[in-house]
């Protein structure tokens, strides 16, 4: 079993944890796990440009090249807010308990630039900037694993959300002893991409 603190002195005890705390990952997952890989906790700043029926655009990755000159690549899509669109991991590094969450304008530079470019249905309208965190591993893989008690998922890369019914089975499956995924293994030694 497992035993957690609460900030009142109050002693839980459970059969088993599951540890998901995004970017504070490297403070509490690396106390009770081992081989928990180097963690980058980023403040992303993604932006919603409004526009009339923006659930109806599609969701995109558009990958360095192909005529993208930012590195990381950009990512959209669309949502209640508007066509959402952001900058991979081109955030700079923070402490999640001590970051600002001010947009930073040259970023918002930078994804006007890109919408003018690349999105003529969102060109010209004003986007509404929100700042966000990003932790990611050196290989950008998922950390989701199991070490006694206790279950840790970090280092998701700002992809989460995304999978999060994914990550949610994977987890259950290895907090009632399933097997783990190699590729998302504690202490593995995958090369930075």
């Amino acid at each position: 079993g497992a035993t957690v603190v609460t900030d009142a002195d109050e002693a839980l005890v459970a059969d088993a944890v599951v540890v998901a705390v995004g970017g504070w990952a490297p403070g509490p997952a690396a106390g009770v796990v081992s081989g928990l890989p180097p963690l980058r906790v980023t403040q992303e700043q993604p932006v919603h440009f409004p526009v009339p029926d923006a659930l109806e655009w599609p969701s995109f990755i558009h990958h360095p090249g192909a005529g993208l000159r930012l590195p990381g690549g950009v990512y959209g899509l669309g949502s209640v807010d508007g066509v959402k669109i952001g900058l991979h991991g081109a955030g700079p590094v923070v402490d999640p308990d001590h970051r600002d969450r001010t947009p930073d304008p040259a970023a918002l530079d930078r994804l006007r630039a890109y919408a003018e470019e690349w999105l003529p249905g969102v060109a010209g309208t004003e986007p509404e900037p929100l700042t966000c965190l990003y932790t990611t591993t050196p290989d950008e893989d998922f950390v989701i694993d199991r070490q006694g008690a206790v279950t840790v998922l970090a280092g998701c890369s700002g992809h989460a959300f995304k999978f999060g019914p994914a990550l949610g089975e994977l987890a259950a499956d290895l907090v009632e002893d399933g097997p783990g995924l190699p590729r998302f293994a504690l202490g593995r030694t995958a090369p930075a991409r």
